[in-house]
């Protein structure tokens, strides 16, 4: 399994914020977290606890935006953009600050320069999951299949985890696997669900319902003479 981090950043002052400092900052009006993946995401759940926990503490209403799409540089791009006075925050991931700058060859911000750190948010955690229709019971029958169907076995991504841990499979494994890159993890899922796509490697997050609702499964490691389930 991955974990992957969540951060709180504003968009940085010219000095250090005192309020980052020394959190003694007052909101004088409705404060914005802007989310760079979609409604259902694991980001998206978690903001949501957190805008209801500072909302009575703040004394102000704390709105979630929603801003999905290009890896997470559009939601970067707007908050780095925005006026630098802590009431346009974004809760940032390793896509935004992290993996885009070595996965894309421009981005339109600074993940350094053009941000204040406010607080870290938690880390998640990540597997592999497919559908439950899928004959897919563990990562070995996964890699069978890739090697016996080069390129036709596909894999879903709604962030840069996705992606890189996906690759990641595939390369260890020897095998050929098409990436099929979405703009969130919820239209990811329902493909997996549905059996358009393969596999993906989510936060558990967002796909712990699928799987105890059975729509989705997890593939397990193969243990060698062991049966799958209804052989």
């Amino acid at each position: 399994m991955r974990r992957r981090r969540l951060l709180l950043a504003a968009a940085a002052l010219a000095d250090a914020p005192a309020w980052a400092q020394a959190g003694t900052w007052k909101p004088s009006r409705p404060v914005t977290i802007v989310v760079p993946f979609a409604a259902g995401s694991g980001t998206d759940a978690i903001t949501r606890i957190l805008a209801m926990l500072l909302d009575p503490e703040w004394g102000q209403p704390v709105l979630v935006e929603n801003r999905a799409g290009a890896n997470g540089v559009l939601a970067a791009t707007q908050v780095a953009r925005s006026a630098p006075d802590g009431h346009t925050l974004l809760m940032t991931t390793n896509t935004p600050h992290a993996a885009n700058p070595a996965l894309m060859r421009h981005l339109d911000y600074d993940p350094i320069g053009d941000f204040t750190a406010v607080g870290r948010a938690g880390n998640y955690t990540f597997w592999l999951v497919v559908g439950e229709g899928s004959p897919i019971r563990s990562l070995r029958e996964l890699l069978d299949q890739a090697r016996a169907r080069p390129g036709q076995v596909t894999y879903a991504s709604g962030n840069s985890t996705g992606i890189v841990a996906g690759a990641t499979i595939a390369q260890m494994g020897g095998v050929e696997m098409t990436h099929v890159p979405y703009r969130s993890t919820p239209p990811a899922m329902t493909d997996v669900i549905a059996g358009r796509v393969t596999a993906m490697v989510v936060d558990v997050s967002a796909s712990l319902a699928h799987v105890q609702g059975g729509q989705a499964a997890r593939p397990r490691r193969h243990q060698p003479g062991a049966q799958r389930p209804g052989a």
